[in-house]
Order: structure tokens, then sequence, then C-alpha cells
């Protein structure tokens, strides 16, 4: 039994030894014959090797999915372990992610230490992979001529214990050689075929996708280069931009699929800046998607939000959508000269974070509730022109900053007149603004703020002055007449009236006058001035008191109605 046992393994040998001897001459033969019999070649040594690396990096990806610790940014990024013995990452021998950022550098898998982020030591080695991320970037293996360098989004790289690896990493950008060049290049990317095929297919869907008539004017993009790149046109990126506008978060996401695949339409995907999920540094709520375009070599830009998001007019929903934008232009190349300055400029960058937080609903329609609750128009609070304005020539106030800001911010107010619960919300921020760092919190911003005052000053007066007080509570109404009073004259004969209601209806407008009658009448009204004159202790001042009452009793009910100023001599 054991004898044919053996028998069969050694046939079994045999027969798989000729088989591979069979294989391996009738390989020859093909190879020789050049017949294209492909699926019986050998793969080559680079497609072998290629193929083992996405194993392993397959294999990677699914433990980095159970345990990893850390966050890829920007630049590079190193996955390793942590060796340190009291970190956590350590002990449950999880990957730790260590971004390097931008620069360029030197490792080995095992003989190079990086800090960990978990706790902060320089303990983390044995480097498996490394992923590139929103950068260009280039890789050289010592000792291999093989190099590759890329702008992809997002490259990943297994690093292989006992080779030296040299990695960098810059920022993307453009590469004109002036503003013109640049412009140019940009626009015959946003009009090649390559572009408007991306468009094409992104409609398909029912996404809008707008598209500027033009590029950005040379005074707007110069304004730009200084104030946020300073001076570099080459870190420009949206010369050319579309806007991607989506329904809902469903056709959002299937716009940004279309997009990460723009390399089916010979388009690299450079940037992928998520400020949809994540604060921008001006809380604007949008995905910015950077394209290379290599006919042109140059990048465009695609920013994707949702339509009620959008501050893009025609499309926008959010009442004076541009309020934003004009805020933020006028914010962004402001340097101020003192600590006053200082202060007004950094409360405006507040205050466009807070406009933005409402626009784009990073605050919760609960508070938004709230501001907009707290609003009040111009019409009913009269909006007060500041101060630092008056006997300002356009020229002077373009100048200067400060009164720009508080020119824009002061006939924002006055003209802006929201509907909505967000329109509202967003006035009322801007008001603040205006009230506490323009105008200052102890000065009035509005007629409203200076009735509050006067009567505050009044109530003062009144509790201060004991006598009024408690003659008031005895206020007989006074009779008067239209004539001078004369020592010796009683003027018994003269006719009278009350002398509260003549004054009273002095004040009011005649409503059955014509429109042309009654502006005359209003201009003459301004002209006038009631004198009322009465013997020493005939109650003029008691009257007087009672008479403001009932004037500041009307502007509450009526903030239209005039307010009483009240002299004292």
């Amino acid at each position: 039994m054991l004898k044919k046992i053996k028998m069969i393994k050694f046939r079994m040998r045999y027969k798989i030894a000729i088989a591979f001897v069979f294989f391996d001459f009738y390989y020859v033969i093909m190879l020789h014959m050049s017949i294209p019999f492909f699926y019986l070649q050998k793969p080559k040594d680079s497609e072998r090797v290629n193929a083992e690396d996405k194993s392993k990096l397959d294999e990677l990806e699914q433990k980095e999915e159970e345990k990893v610790v850390g966050e890829i940014k920007p630049g590079i990024n190193l996955l390793g372990y942590c060796t340190h013995e009291t970190c956590l990452s350590a002990k449950e021998k999880f990957y730790v992610w260590v971004n390097i950022g931008f620069g360029d550098i030197s490792l080995t898998s095992d003989n190079t230490l990086y800090h960990c982020p978990e706790c902060l030591h320089l303990s983390v080695t044995s480097i498996a992979r490394v992923k590139f991320f929103n950068s260009e970037y280039f890789i050289y293996i010592n000792n291999n001529p093989v190099q590759i360098k890329k702008n992809d989004c997002e490259g990943t790289y297994l690093i292989k214990p006992g080779l030296t690896y040299s990695l960098k990493a810059e920022r993307i950008r453009q590469r004109a050689t002036s503003i013109g060049d640049l412009i140019i290049r940009s626009e015959a990317a946003m009009n090649s075929e390559e572009v408007l095929n991306l468009v094409a297919e992104l409609q398909k869907y029912m996404i809008t996708v707008a598209k500027p008539p033009k590029v950005k004017d040379m005074k707007r993009l110069l304004e730009k280069i200084k104030s946020d790149y300073g001076g570099n046109f080459n870190r420009v990126f949206d010369v050319g931009r579309f806007t991607i506008l989506c329904d809902n978060c469903v056709k959002l996401q299937t716009a940004l699929n279309v997009i990460k695949k723009a390399n089916k339409f010979n388009l690299i995907v450079s940037e992928d800046k998520d400020f949809f999920n994540n604060h921008s540094m001006t809380h604007y709520r949008i995905h910015n998607i950077r394209l290379y375009v290599p006919k042109y070599d140059v990048y465009v830009e695609m920013q994707a939000t949702l339509k009620h998001y959008s501050l893009l007019e025609p499309y926008s929903v959010i009442e004076n959508s541009k309020l934003s934008h004009l805020f933020y232009r006028l914010m962004r190349n402001w340097i101020p000269r003192d600590v006053a300055e200082e202060d007004l400029n950094q409360a405006g960058w507040d205050t466009l974070t807070k406009i933005n937080d409402v626009a784009f609903e990073w605050m919760h329609m609960i508070a938004i509730k709230k501001l907009s609750s707290r609003y009040k128009p111009h019409r009913e609070i009269g909006i007060l022109r500041p101060q630092q304005l008056s006997q300002k020539t356009e020229e002077e106030i373009a100048q200067n900053k400060s009164l720009q800001m508080a020119h824009f911010v002061y006939v924002q107010l006055c003209t802006f007149i929201p509907k909505k619960k967000k329109g509202k919300a967003i006035y009322f921020i801007l008001y603040n603004y205006y009230k506490q760092y323009i105008i200052g919190d102890k000065n009035p911003a509005s007629c409203a703020d200076f009735a509050l005052l006067l009567q505050e000053s009044r109530q003062q007066e009144m509790e201060k002055d004991i006598a009024i007080s408690q003659a008031r509570e005895t206020y007989i109404p006074l009779q008067a007449n239209n004539y001078a009073h004369m020592d010796g004259d009683n003027n018994e004969k003269e006719i009278t009236y009350d002398c509260h209601q003549h004054v009273i209806e002095f004040l009011k407008e005649k409503k059955d006058e014509k429109q042309e009658e009654k502006i005359e009448q209003q201009q003459l009204y301004k002209r006038k001035v009631m004198i009322i004159q009465g013997k020493s202790g005939s109650g003029k001042s008691i009257f007087c008191r009672h008479l403001e009452e009932t004037l500041w009793n009307n502007y509450k009910s009526d903030s239209k109605q005039p307010i009483p100023f009240t002299f004292h001599f």
C-alpha cells in the first residue's frame, strides 16, 4: 500500500514537472513565433511590482480603516507606528498619520523618527506609506532611475524597508509669465474642449453650472493679488472660475464625484478643499476644487455649493447677496494705522464671519430667528449719520478706510429693507457693528437711541424736582388766547381755548389737504415757532411738563411723531 502511495506521488510530481517543462517550452516557441497569445506571456517586472504594491496598499488601507490616529493635511503625510511606551496608539498598535506639511525630506522606513500627534513624542517609525495631499509632489528613490513628479490632489505610495526616499511637496501654483499671460491661459482653458466636456457631463445630471461672461477685470485682479497674495500672481486660481449650484446634498455629492473623475476629460484634480463641512477663513460654504488643464498649463477653479447658499446673482435667494462680498472687499486690503482702526478692523472681520454664519447656516436656525426678532427698520428707528462723516468730501472718504467703512455700513442700513428671517438677522448684526464700533456704545446710533437718552434724562430730572412731580398730580388745564399778555389787562373779554389742545393741533399735519398744499404747509410749520407767554406762577412750567409727557406718549406709540426737547434757561 505504501509503495502504491509513493508511486502515485512520484507520478504526480513527474506530471507536474513535465507540464511545467512543456509550458516553458511552449512559451518560448510562442515568443519566437510572435503569435499574439498574450494571456500566455509572463508579466513584466514593473507590472508585477505594481501589482504587489497595489495589493499591499489595499491591505494597508483595510487596516487603516480599522485603526488609525492622526489627520490627513496638505503636503506630506507619513503612516507609521508610535513606539512610545505611554502612548495609547502604541499600546493599541494603531497606525499613526504624521503630517510633515510642505517642504522636502529624506527618510528610511526604520531609521527615521517623527512626532506622534497623539503623545507628541519623537517616536513614530516603521513608515509604511506616504500620502501627498493638495500639493505638487516629487519622489526619488536612491539608486533607482525612476522618479515621480505629479500634481494630483491625492497620491499614495508604499515606503519599503531598507530604501532611502527623497520626498518633496509644494503648494500648487500657476506658471504664467505675467498677469496678462495668466488671463489669456485661463480664458483659453475655460473655453477648452476638455473643460466644456466636463461641464456638459455635470449638466446631464440637471446641475447648474454658472460661468462668468468674462474673467475678472485687471483692476479687481490686481487689487486681489496685492491684498491676498502679496503681489504673486501665480498664486491666483480663480481667474478662470465656474460655480456649480445644486438643489440638494445628493446632487452636490454627484457633482463632486463627476469632477473628481476629471481625468476622463484629460484634466487633473490638483486640489480639493472642503469648506462645505469645515470653516474657511470667512466661513463661505463651498467645495473648492482646482483643476489643472495640461493643454494650457494652467489651473481653473470650480466652486460647488447648494443653491440656497449661493451669493451669485441671479441665482441667490439670500437678500442683499452682494453685502458679504462688498464688505469683504473693504476689509481685505485694510491695513490699520492705529489702535482705534485695529479694533474697528478686527470687529469688521468678526462681523463678516457672523454675517456668513447666518447666510450659510453655520448658525442654528433658532439663533437666526432670535437675531431676526431684534430687527428694527431704518424707517422706524431712524439711523443717524456718523459724526466722523460730517463735512467730509467724497475724495476724503475714499482716501480713508475707516471713513469708507462708516459710509458703507450707514448706506447699507438706510437702504437694506429685509423681509426674510436671514436678511433681518444679517441687518441686526450689521447694525450692532455700526452701533458699537462706528458710532460708539456711549453715543446714539439712531433717533430711537437718542429718544431713549432724552427719556432717561427726563426721568432723572423729574426724580430730582420733587415740587414739579407733586404739582403734576394736581394739574389743571390752562386756557389761552392769541393776544400778548399786558400788565393790568386780564383779557377776560377775549375768546380763549384749551392751551394743551391748541399746541397738539399746531404740531399735527392737516391730512385733508392736497399733496402740494401739504408740502407747503409742512415747510411753513418748520419755520413756525410758538411762544407761550403768561404771568409768573400761572402754571407754565407744569403745563410744559404735562405737554412733554403727552408728546412722549405719542412718540412711543408712533416713532414717526416728533421728539420733544426741553431746554432750561
